[in-house]
């Protein structure tokens, strides 16, 4: 006779999860442990419980503890990125790429504390950041703050010979230092007036030489590279047969 129905064992066993579904069930418990421990502190075998699964499921998934981080920090800056991009590419001016980019970094630090801190606690207490997946993974995101400056300079919005790696540290290391000084003390703030400050900062300078004297320095390099344009041109159509 033939056996239609399922023996206890097969009725009683619990679905098993597809690979993708449970890789993001470790993931999504690892952000939880590594944000509350940090790196340092956090436990493998804490992960594993609080994702559902023993130590030994989630390293057919990871490798070690370290490549577990990596891809906790690589899904965040993944998804920072894609969200980043197209606003980005949707924004004309030196002036207002700024003002975006400052703005929408204060607002991780805000709205996501624990991720920021994690990060910078990383990148300032670990020696071998430098060629780590962290390392590359800041130089992906800071690429939209270098082509502002590249940009910038190529559209004479920002004087020839800038140091666009300095420029791009001390933005960065400034809006750092500023943002943790500022939510430690327990205070909040507007990230788009805040950034607002900032580029006004960057860009007109804290020189007496601003306002109308600095929009008139501004008006006279415009005028000067328009004539270098003029005169380029006229001697090109000189110089044709």
């Amino acid at each position: 006779m033939l056996k239609t129905g399922k023996s206890e064992a097969e009725a009683g066993a619990q679905p098993r999860r597809r690979k993708p579904t449970r890789r993001a069930e470790i993931l999504a418990a690892a952000r939880e442990v590594f944000l509350c421990n940090g790196y340092e502190a956090s436990l493998v075998s804490e992960i594993a419980a609080r994702a559902g699964c023993v130590e030994g499921t989630l390293y057919t998934y990871f490798t070690n503890k370290r490549a577990l981080f990596d891809a906790v920090l690589t899904e965040f800056y993944d998804q920072l990125i894609a969200e980043i991009a197209p606003r980005f590419d949707a924004i004309d001016g030196t002036r207002d790429r700024f003002t975006f980019l400052i703005a929408r970094h204060l607002q991780i630090a805000l709205e996501d504390p624990a991720q920021g801190r994690l990060i910078s606690g990383e990148v300032h207490s670990r020696a071998g950041y430098y060629g780590s997946t962290l390392h590359a993974l800041n130089r992906r995101y800071s690429r939209f703050l270098m082509q502002t400056l590249h940009d910038g300079v190529k559209r004479g919005e920002l004087r020839p010979g800038l140091d666009l790696s300095l420029a791009r540290d001390l933005i960065f290391g400034g809006v750092e230092h500023w943002v943790w000084n500022t939510l430690e003390r327990g205070q909040t703030f507007e990230p788009a007036a805040v950034a607002r400050s900032i580029v006004a900062m960057v860009l007109d300078g804290w020189s007496t030489g601003t306002g109308e004297q600095t929009q008139v320095v501004e008006l006279g390099r415009r005028v000067e590279r328009l004539e270098r344009r003029i005169a380029q041109a006229a001697a090109h159509k000189g110089s044709e047969p």
